[in-house]
């Protein structure tokens, strides 16, 4: 079991927490982000996968507690497949959030917006020092989304 395995099993966890993918959950974290930017509120949220908590408290709904349940279910086997124990973990977090001022249209699309979803992850493995990961994602979606949400699987 080597450190670096623990660095690309948490790469590849984000990036499918960030991603539209339905592959580990029907629910989608960027519905979490525009769930809040149609309230008004701050779009940003923070996962904690090892503590099962959803913060800010606006974020926390049905919707988010399935994804965040869904992606704690898919982790034993996404570390045991990296070669890693995940019981070594001591810390993994994740924040999320989109810039919706900064949202565009891309050319000859007029029905889409660009999206640039971000995520931050902290995390830290027994013995090791805390190691954090950014990753910044593009994802074109429909207009009317942005009002209604992706559609989901329930």
């Amino acid at each position: 079991m080597k450190f670096k395995n623990y660095k690309s099993a948490i790469h590849n966890f984000t990036h499918s927490f960030i991603s539209i993918d339905y592959m580990k959950s029907g629910r989608l974290a960027v519905n979490v982000l525009i769930d809040l930017y149609n309230h008004k509120i701050e779009t940003k949220a923070t996962f904690d996968f090892l503590n099962e908590e959803i913060n800010p408290e606006d974020a926390n709904s049905k919707e988010s507690n399935k994804l965040l349940v869904d992606y704690m279910t898919w982790m034993p086997e996404l570390f045991e497949n990296h070669n890693c124990d995940i019981n070594r973990l001591e810390k993994l977090f994740t924040t999320i959030w989109i810039d919706f001022e900064n949202i565009r249209t891309p050319p000859r699309m007029n029905d889409t917006i660009e999206l640039e979803v971000n995520a931050k992850t902290i995390w830290k493995a027994e013995g090791r020092e805390e190691q954090t990961i950014k990753i910044k994602q593009t994802e074109l979606i429909k207009k009317v989304f942005l009002n209604l949400g992706i559609p989901e699987m329930k």
